[in-house]
């Protein structure tokens, strides 16, 4: 297992899962940060695939880590084709396919390379889905930086509803 997922180990991964479970069966908001050397992403990737029913969309920023970009990423994980150019347009296209699926777990990768308009939007789509029967978990991965990220005073809100925050180390 630890080759696969960058030098992590059986334990980390077992730890690291526990909590995906406990995040799913909550649908809360998770915050992975990835130690150097870890590739976050594909830990969480591995670790959703032994959680039954899960469907990752896993949604891998581009920079320069705005809106914009963050619906692009979208818009490819869920395979929805060409953004529509107005971003309100591509947000509903965007929440429409969430709503559709019922066992969605969002996955955001570079989540630290987010601008806050980004992060945001992902809290504003967490949010949205916790008045709905079907609410839906968010995962955020990122470096140590993702601390300093979500402690900008706009994203307060954000940083507050993290329910757990794991560290993964070698």
């Amino acid at each position: 297992m630890s080759e696969t997922v960058g030098a992590v180990s059986d334990r980390a991964f077992s730890a690291l899962a526990e909590n995906l479970r406990h995040v799913l069966e909550t649908r809360a908001l998770l915050c992975v940060i990835a130690s150097e050397g870890v590739q976050g992403e594909a830990v969480v990737e591995a670790a959703l695939s032994r959680c039954e029913g899960a469907d990752s969309v896993m949604v891998t920023t581009a920079s320069p880590g705005t809106l914009a970009a963050l619906l692009d990423a979208f818009h490819a994980a869920l395979h929805l084709g060409v953004r529509p150019r107005r971003l309100a347009d591509a947000q509903k296209a965007v929440e429409n396919e969430l709503a559709r699926r019922s066992r969605a777990v969002v996955v955001v990768r570079d989540a630290h390379l987010l601008r806050t308009e980004a992060l945001e939007y992902v809290y504003g789509l967490w949010s949205l889905f916790q008045d709905r029967e079907r609410r839906m978990p968010v995962v955020l991965v990122g470096t140590e930086r993702i601390r300093a990220v979500l402690r900008r005073p706009s994203l307060a809100s954000l940083e507050s509803c993290v329910f757990i925050w794991h560290r993964l180390a070698p």
